[in-house]
Order: C-alpha cells, then sequence, then structure tokens
C-alpha cells in the first residue's frame, strides 16, 4: 500500500512539476518582455523631455532676437535649469533600452543647440549687427533641424520595440493560458490514475476493516478477514486481538462490579451496624443522665450531669452526621421534597439557637418578611441546613456580634436563604477548603468545638434537595453563607407541620380500674434500656412497666396481659422487631395494641418500613425522655378521636429523628 499510495501521489505531483516549471518560464520571458517595452516607453517620454525644451529655449530666444524684450527669455531659462536633469533621464532610459548610440549623438546635438542659442542670446543683448544675428539664427536652426531628426530616428526604433515587446506579451499570455489548461488537464488525468489503483481491492478491504470497527463497537463478534501484511491486513489483525482483550475486560468489569455490590452492601450493613451499635450505648448514657437530672442534685452535681449531657448529644449528632455523609456519598439518602415555608422553618431554628447564641451575646436577626414564600425541600433536612450554618456563624462570630437571616426570590425560580455573621471571615484560601470534610481551618488550635463535617454536610444536603449553598466572606467584616433553593407556590402555613402536643391513644380500649391505668410492654434484651425506662416510670402514678427480654417472650406477655402500649425494641435476641410486629399484628387478640418501635437504627428507610408495617410511631435512640413522657401523657389522658393516627406518627418521627 504505501508504494502504492507514493506512486498515485508522485503523478499528480510530477505533472504539477512540470507545468509549474514551464508556466515559471513562460512568466520569466513575459516580465522580461514588459520591462523592455516599458524601456522603450520611458525612452520615448525622456526624447521628448529634451525634444521640447529645445523647442521652448529657441522659440524664447527667437522672440528675444526680435523684439529685443527680456521677457521673451523665460523659456530660455527654464529650459537651461531643466536641461540637465531631462538630459540624463534620456541618458539612463537609453542604456535600460539599449540604444546608446542614439542617445549620445542626440545628446551632442542638443548640447550644441543650447550653445548656439546662447550666443544668440549674447549677441542680442550686446546689441550685435543684424547680419551676424541672421548668421547665428541659421546655424541654431540647422543645429535644431540635427536634433529634431535624431529624436525623431530615437522615437521611432523605440516605437517599433516596444510594439514589439507587446506583441511578444501577448503570445507568451497565450503560453501561459494553454501551460494551465494542460497542467489541469494532466493533474486531472494523474488524479483518476491515483484514485483507480487505491479503489482496487484497498476500497473494500476498508469498508470491511471499518464494518468490524462497528461489530466491535456494538459488542459483537468481528468478520475474520483475509492475512496480509500490510497495513489494512495489519488493521484487521489488531481489531481480531482488540475483540480478544475486549471480552477480557467486559469479564473483569463484570467481576469488579459485583464486588463493588458486594462492597456496597456491606457498606450499608455496616453503616446500620454501626448507628446500632453507637447509639445503644449513647442510649444508657443519656437515659441514666436524664434520670439523674430529674433527682435532686446539688449545684455542682447538676452541672456535672449538664455537661454528660451535652457532651453526650454532641457525640450523637457526631455519629448522626457521619452516617448522613456516608448515605449521600453511597446514593442512599433520601429525601422527601415538598412545599415548605420559610419564614416558618426559620422561626423553629431561630427557637431552638436563641440560647446558644446568647451564651456569646450575639443578637439573632431575622428579616424573612414574606410569611408565605415557600421552597421545594425537605422540612426535617433543610432544618438541619439552617441549624448547621447559624450554629457556625455562633461559634466563629465576636462576643456581642449579630447574625441576619434573610430570604429572597430571584427572577431563575430560585429562593436564597442567606446567614450573615459579622465574624473576623475568611481568606480566598479559606474559602476553597471550607466544603471539605473533617477541614477545620486551623480552628483545632481555638477553644471553637467541632470536626469540620457539618459545612460539608449541610452543603451536601442543599444539593440532594436540587439546591445549592454557596459562601463569601471578607476578612474582617465576616462572612455570608446562602441556600439557593427552587420555590414553591406560596402556602398559608407550612405542610406536614403539626401541633407539639402529642394526640391520645385510640378509642375502643377501656383502662381496668383494677389496675394502674396505662400498663406498658417493654420487648428489650438490654438491661441498661429497660433500667432507665423503669426508673424514669417509678415517678408517674398509675403506670405500670412489664419487660421482655426476647421477641417470644415480649409476644407471651402481649397476650397475656394486653400491655395498653408496646414499646419494642428492633435488634432482639432471637428475632427481629419487624418479625414481632408482625406476629403482634396478626394475632387478633395484639392486633389493635399500639406498637412504638425504640431503636437505635435511624434509617429513614428502616423508619418508612416499620411504620408501613403497621408501627404505631417510632422513636430512635438514644430516647428523649420528654418525649417519651409526652407519649405517656397522651394514653393516661381521656380517649380521644382516632382521627390522630397519621398526625401521631408524624409528630413521633420528627421528635425522634
Amino acid at each position: 500500500m504505501r508504494v502504492k499510495g507514493l506512486i498515485a501521489i508522485a503523478v499528480p505531483l510530477l505533472a504539477l512539476l512540470v507545468t509549474a516549471s514551464a508556466s515559471l518560464a513562460l512568466q520569466y520571458r513575459e516580465q522580461e518582455a514588459r520591462d523592455a517595452g516599458r524601456a522603450s516607453f520611458n525612452l520615448i517620454g525622456a526624447a521628448n523631455g529634451v525634444l521640447g525644451g529645445a523647442l521652448n529655449g529657441e522659440t524664447g530666444v527667437r522672440g528675444y532676437a526680435a523684439t529685443r524684450d527680456p521677457l521673451f527669455l523665460q523659456p530660455y531659462y527654464t529650459m537651461r535649469n531643466r536641461m540637465a536633469t531631462d538630459r540624463a533621464t534620456f541618458r539612463s532610459a537609453a542604456t535600460r533600452a539599449g540604444d546608446v548610440p542614439e542617445e549620445q549623438a542626440a545628446n551632442a546635438s542638443a548640447g550644441r543647440v543650447i550653445a548656439q542659442l546662447e550666443r544668440i542670446r549674447a549677441a542680442v543683448a550686446r546689441g550685435a549687427p543684424a547680419s551676424q544675428l541672421t548668421r547665428l539664427l541659421e546655424q541654431g536652426k540647422r543645429s535644431m533641424d540635427v536634433l529634431r531628426a535624431q529624436i525623431a530616428s530615437t522615437r521611432s526604433r523605440a516605437t517599433r520595440m516596444m510594439l514589439s515587446q507587446r506583441a511578444a506579451v501577448d503570445r507568451m499570455e497565450t503560453g501561459i493560458d494553454v501551460v494551465t489548461i494542460v497542467g489541469v488537464v494532466l493533474g486531472l488525468l494523474a488524479g483518476l490514475a491515483g484514485v483507480a489503483l487505491f479503489a482496487s481491492g484497498i476500497s473494500r478491504r476498508v469498508a470491511a476493516a471499518a464494518a468490524n470497527a462497528d461489530r466491535l463497537g456494538a459488542g459483537q463478534p468481528v468478520v475474520p478477514a483475509d492475512h496480509s501484511d500490510d497495513e489494512i491486513g495489519r488493521l484487521a489483525d489488531s481489531l481480531a486481538r482488540a475483540e480478544k482483550l475486549l471480552a477480557s475486560r467486559s469479564a473483569q468489569l463484570v467481576a469488579a462490579r459485583d464486588e463493588a455490590l458486594k462492597a456496597n452492601q456491606a457498606k450499608n450493613a455496616f453503616l446500620s451496624s454501626t448507628s446500632h451499635e453507637l447509639r445503644t450505648p449513647l442510649n444508657s448514657i443519656l437515659g441514666f443522665t436524664q434520670l439523674l437530672e430529674l433527682s435532686d442534685l446539688g449545684r455542682a452535681d447538676r452541672e456535672s450531669v449538664q455537661r454528660i449531657l451535652a457532651a453526650g448529644r454532641h457525640l450523637l449528632a457526631l455519629i448522626n452526621e457521619l452516617i448522613d455523609i456516608a448515605r449521600i456519598e453511597s446514593g442512599e439518602l433520601s429525601v422527601s421534597l415538598e412545599p415548605v415555608t420559610v419564614r416558618a422553618l426559620l422561626a423553629d431554628v431561630c427557637q431552638l439557637m436563641t440560647p446558644l447564641a446568647a451564651e456569646r451575646e450575639i443578637e439573632l436577626l431575622q428579616q424573612c418578611t414574606r410569611p408565605g414564600l415557600a421552597v421545594y425541600a425537605d422540612w426535617q433536612r433543610l432544618s438541619q441546613v439552617m441549624v448547621n450554618l447559624i450554629s457556625n456563624a455562633v461559634k466563629y462570630n465576636r462576643r456581642g456580634g449579630s447574625i441576619t437571616i434573610t430570604c429572597q426570590e430571584h427572577e431563575d425560580g430560585q429562593v436564597a436563604i442567606a446567614v450573615t455573621d459579622t465574624g473576623p471571615g475568611l481568606s480566598g484560601a479559606d474559602l476553597d477548603r471550607i466544603f471539605i470534610p473533617f477541614e477545620r481551618l486551623a480552628a483545632e488550635d481555638s477553644d471553637v468545638e467541632g470536626t469540620g463535617i457539618g459545612l460539608p454536610l449541610a452543603h451536601a444536603l442543599a444539593q440532594v434537595m436540587h439546591g445549592e449553598l454557596r459562601a463569601m466572606s471578607w476578612l474582617g467584616h465576616g462572612s455570608t453563607f446562602t441556600v439557593s433553593l427552587d420555590r414553591a407556590p406560596e402556602l398559608a402555613q407550612v405542610p406536614g407541620q403539626v401541633s407539639r402536643s402529642v394526640p391520645r391513644a385510640p378509642a375502643g380500649r377501656a383502662p381496668n380500674a383494677d389496675q394502674p391505668v396505662l400498663t406498658l410492654l417493654y420487648v428489650e434484651d438490654n438491661p441498661a434500656n429497660v433500667e432507665v425506662v423503669a426508673r424514669y416510670l417509678e415517678n408517674r402514678e398509675r403506670c405500670r412497666m412489664l419487660a421482655a427480654a426476647s421477641g417470644a417472650e415480649g409476644l407471651a406477655a402481649a397476650a397475656e396481659h394486653r400491655p395498653d402500649l408496646v414499646l419494642l425494641d428492633l435488634h432482639l435476641t432471637d428475632m427481629t422487631g419487624d418479625q414481632v410486629l408482625s406476629a403482634l399484628r396478626a394475632e387478633p387478640a395484639t392486633g389493635d395494641i399500639p406498637v412504638t418501635v425504640l431503636s437505635a437504627d435511624a434509617s429513614p428507610r428502616v423508619i418508612r418500613r416499620l411504620l408501613t408495617a403497621g408501627a404505631w410511631a417510632y422513636l430512635t435512640k438514644p430516647l428523649d425522655l420528654a418525649r417519651l413522657g409526652e407519649l405517656l401523657d397522651s394514653f393516661e389522658a381521656s380517649t380521644p378521636a382516632s382521627a390522630g393516627a397519621a398526625r401521631w406518627q408524624a409528630v413521633i418521627r420528627k421528635a425522634g429523628s
């Protein structure tokens, strides 16, 4: 193929080279003819200049001789001033035109004419007799006639030469056109010959190779090609090798995908286990600490208990944030996007963050004036984002500073919620790092608490809600963090936001007058958790708790005692909470007993599954005893309307998360 290709390229190139050479030679000769014609034309002009100057000088001198008026000498003086230049131009033009002898003779005659005209002028000026002037004028006329004849001869030869060169130029232009046409024809013929050379067999093999490449791209087997040592043959061999390599890599990718799926499943199991294993001991720590807080303690002991509670809740928040980040990275964090009223949500968040801001004498200002302005978001997750932003604004603010929260609608259908503080601000380099997990920007050297995952989590949550979190900062003037979300239609109130009061237990089962008003069955395999709830209930009158350490014991106790409420742990030693719940619902004697799941697993997927399976509510561990108290208060009160079921689930879900 290489030899054929070189031949196919060389033939038209050779034709082009021959044509170009002939054309260049003709163009060179044409240029020479043009130059010669131009020189002849210039020679004619120069000769006319010399003759015209001499005639003007002669006319002036003769007029002066006839009238003796010096005004007639003006053309003569003009001629004398220009004659030297005109003669030099004439000499140069004659040299270029190759007519030097004629030019020399004409220039000599012009010199004699000028000399005789000067003698006539001088004779007239000194008053010479008429006879002398007549003789001088006759001599001058003869010299002028000679100059005229010489100039005429020069112009005649130059004219003939110019016409001859013009005819030569015309012939050469015609020759150039002919050579160009011949070259184009030869080039086309040579090109066609090259195409024919290549088309013979090569196009078929190239088409076959292209078809094999398409099959390879589509994952289909290639068609075997005839063996050849040229480039197309090597291409066919390469495609065959690529097919084998692709099959091998595809098998490797399938194996890698399977491994990744297994790793993802293992990670999910690890997250669920980690959540449960870390939150379960925290349940005991925070539970007993809350019991101590309810006890009669001294001031120092109460402060110690409050410190334990604060540290435990901080650790719980850290665990939740770590698990949330892992779920976001794995794509498992699901949100429920619905219209959320911005002003109502900010009011809840500001009420929660006001005590933290008051500790540092920081003023918290909310400037969202439109009551009905709403965005598409998950209420819980957007609250989590705003809590993180305001908490950071408090921690990194100056004492006595301020935090301003504003909301503004943009023309692109977005609503921007901005949190602006009066802290020290951030540099440009720090702004590029604030959304990197565990990056605290040298805060570890200060007294500011934190792990560096609050802002990355807020940033990720904003993206999950189809929004964006941006940061701007000015050193010495504070920072602004802005959450942008899609605008929703204006609402009169927040959808799904319900009263903080807890609805009553369902109707249909009156308490036994010989027993306490409320009987609880706590199915839990962790004795510490059971003791926390039992000790909490010691101070509640007309309330009795039964405990079961396994699922089987719980089912037996529920069938025997028919409690008013079942508190069910999700992870038991003999069976899962799902199985216990299904068994309770399957028996007519226990099918209507409200079941509240208590578990350290805070996965939204698990919560939705249990609520769908028939759980009345889902409380996450560590258990908030105050929330449990609200639940018990509702059951100890009078019989309610059954319409509060869905509302109760929403309240407990929100309180537990």
